[in-house]
């Protein structure tokens, strides 16, 4: 399977909306939002269909004189506003992941904002802010908002685009050449409509319905998108990214609708290729990560916040909401050992004291792990372990079940100690369950052996959030005594009384109950037969909210299979594998290659002779990338492949979604061209 280059955001001429260079300076070094792009933004569309609605209805009161024109300018004026948005999303390819939405809804949506200028005139200044920000006025178009005496700004606001024509006018001859045809067109249509409009008396019409409130509309842009976000910052891009644009807390319940969710500007700084509406959903996944970059931080009315008054204000640690989970690549933190307490005669679970300045950072959302880092043996060795706590509750604990011949399964199971000192990554991963408090919903967990980790936390912690909810878990394992967690499991049937339902399957054990009535034990594996015959009037596939399998390949397998001969959706099925299948040897011939990776903001070359992953190439370049399984099962050594190609051998981790916007995971891609462009920071 080869994955499509990345940052090649075909236009007409095939050329990228940026130069890697470019992208680079856009994605150095911020955490991954985790919000999939649609192929086609559905908010970003209705409103546009929204505000071309309203402007009918504007125009068809002003042009029939069925409304003064103090209530058709504002409502013109807000259009302005509002297909600017539709406008910036489309510049930035965050309108949907098909190329046509972008250059469709980016065309009509200009016409609504600025006639004059072109679609491509208006994504390069753009462009050109984004790599600039907070340079001087004549590299950073936008600096004309915020410099200059205060007495001044307002007519600054009312003139940015006079600037824009300005930046673009000296920089014409480097343009495209469609481009600059595109824009010549534009402008000289513009100048026959107003003319014409203006020689058959009908200039008042066009001031009303258009020259007024556009300058309006502009002039509030300018105000709202640079002025608010930017004003007073010194750092630029270049400098620190987390420092050149501010965030505006406080009044959410009204400044996010009404400025469209600018004001978290800083988000979109950050991560310019997600949509208007999906800001505080990435500020929210990531708020651990931004505040311990200092981010600049205002309250409504314009106070400046420390992040530490910032924390006490959202009361950070005294509640749970499952998308805190801190997101994206992070530093490894030493952790002391609080517990290791035994859970089977080969399986352990490991409890971690968390220091109260890490406590933000190490939340977490059911289902995800934490990344360990040892050294055994003279050799540094990354494993993935599952978090298996309720993220309602303030303890950290993973368990681990030892592998024969596992280096560091060994270690952790054998001779590890309350005490001992770990390196371990804040929490990360994608098979994740976001308990919803205010919905009742029925969720099946199907695991076997130590896949029932991310499943324990998942069942606790949906169970007590929704009092209405319901789980249903599918486990198996040889016997009793290798259950993991057997005793935690039957005391959580207990307390949540019929709403948590069990049924144990055991290979080597005859079917008797183990003593409770929400627990039944059925000989055997879990197999396609014993899954099928579990669905019916108990567990009607139809009325299941979400599917969640963790364990091997067999297993995860067998349960598509069923589920999807029962008319289940794929998107319903979240699966997660411990042991992936190895790939066959030799199934994937490289070609040698440069490998180019960005992996906390430094990016290295090296050659390959197409043989090694291109993983292996990266750490053999002294890049600390992240990974932890090596076998394409985990997803923690996910990268956005930007030019170039290469083929996965194995993909056990990446949704669809994650595939066709170019991630791969590196751990099993061999480079099939001769230079190979990725960034482990997008």
């Amino acid at each position: 399977m080869t994955a499509s280059p990345i940052g090649q955001r075909t236009r007409p001429s095939d050329g990228p909306v940026l130069s890697e260079a470019e992208a680079r300076a856009v994605r150095r070094g911020v955490p991954d939002p985790g919000i999939p792009l649609p192929r086609a933004a559905a908010p970003t569309i209705a409103l546009f269909v929204g505000s071309l609605a309203v402007w009918v209805v504007a125009t068809w009161l002003a042009l029939g004189g069925h409304a003064p024109f103090w209530v058709t300018i504002p409502l013109h004026a807000a259009v302005t506003f509002t297909m600017f948005t539709v406008l910036h999303d489309a510049i930035h390819h965050a309108a949907g992941r098909a190329n046509w939405v972008n250059e469709v809804f980016g065309r009509l949506s200009v016409l609504f904002v600025a006639c004059y200028a072109s679609f491509g005139m208006f994504r390069f200044i753009h462009i050109e802010h984004h790599r600039n920000t907070n340079e001087d006025i004549d590299t950073d178009p936008d600096a004309w908002t915020t410099h200059g005496p205060d007495w001044q700004l307002p007519l600054r606001w009312l003139s940015i685009d006079g600037r824009y024509a300005v930046f673009y006018l000296r920089r014409l001859r480097t343009r495209p050449r469609a481009e600059r045809i595109e824009t010549v067109v534009t402008v000289g249509l513009t100048l026959l409509v107003f003319g014409g409009a203006i020689a058959t008396g009908h200039g008042w019409e066009l001031a009303l319905i258009y020259l007024i409130p556009q300058r309006i509309g502009v002039a509030v842009l300018a105000w709202w998108f640079d002025w608010m976000p930017h004003h007073g910052l010194t750092t630029t891009s270049r400098e620190n990214r987390f420092a050149a644009t501010r965030v505006r807390v406080g009044m959410e319940w009204l400044l996010t609708p009404v400025m469209l969710y600018q004001n978290y500007h800083l988000v979109h700084h950050l991560h310019p290729a997600i949509p208007f509406y999906r800001y505080v959903k990435a500020w929210q996944r990531n708020e651990a990560v931004y505040l311990d970059r200092d981010v600049p931080i205002t309250t409504a009315f314009g106070r400046e916040l420390t992040t530490s008054e910032y924390r006490a204000w959202r009361r950070l640690t005294e509640s749970f909401h499952a998308d805190d989970a801190a997101g994206g690549p992070a530093d490894f933190n030493p952790l002391t050992v609080a517990e290791v307490r035994p859970l089977t005669p080969d399986s352990v679970s490991i409890t971690f004291d968390i220091p109260e300045h890490l406590r933000a950072r190490f939340r977490f959302t059911p289902g995800q792990h934490l990344t360990l880092r040892s050294t055994v043996a003279g050799t540094e060795v990354r494993r993935t372990y599952s978090l298996c706590t309720s993220a309602t509750s303030d303890v950290v604990r993973i368990a681990v079940k030892r592998i024969e011949g596992g280096a560091l399964s060994t270690h952790l199971t054998q001779r590890l100690a309350p005490g001992d000192v770990l390196e371990v990554l804040p929490p990360s991963g994608r098979f994740t369950l976001e308990p919803d408090a205010r919905t009742a919903r029925h969720h099946v967990g199907i695991a076997a052996g130590s896949g029932i980790t991310p499943i324990i936390s998942m069942l606790s912690t949906a169970l007590t959030v929704s009092e209405d909810s319901r789980f249903t878990l599918l486990y198996g394992n040889r016997t009793a005594e290798s259950t993991m967690f057997r005793d935690e499991l039957e005391m959580l049937a207990r307390h949540f009384e019929g709403r948590l339902r069990i049924v144990h399957f055991r290979s080597g054990e005859d079917g008797t109950p183990p003593g409770t009535g929400f627990e039944r034990v059925v000989p055997g594996r879990i197999d396609a037969a014993g899954l099928a015959g579990l669905l019916g009037d108990d567990l009607a596939p139809a009325e299941i909210d979400g599917w969640f399998v963790c364990g091997p390949q067999a297993l995860v397998e067998d349960t598509r299979g069923v589920l999807g001969r029962h008319g289940v959706a794929p998107e319903a099925v979240h699966v997660e594998l411990f042991h992936a299948t190895p790939a066959v040897e030799g199934h994937t011939a490289g070609v040698e290659s440069t490998v180019i990776a960005t992996v906390g903001g430094r990016t290295t070359a090296v050659d390959s002779d197409g043989r090694e992953s291109v993983l292996e190439a990266v750490l053999r370049a002294g890049l600390d990338a992240p990974y932890a399984c090596m076998g394409g099962a985990c997803g923690t050594c996910r990268a956005k492949l930007v030019r170039g190609g290469a083929e996965m051998e194995i993909d056990y981790a990446l949704s669809p979604d994650e595939v066709a916007a170019g991630y791969v995971l590196t751990c099993q891609s061999r480079p099939t061209t001769e230079r190979v462009e990725l960034d482990y920071d997008a």
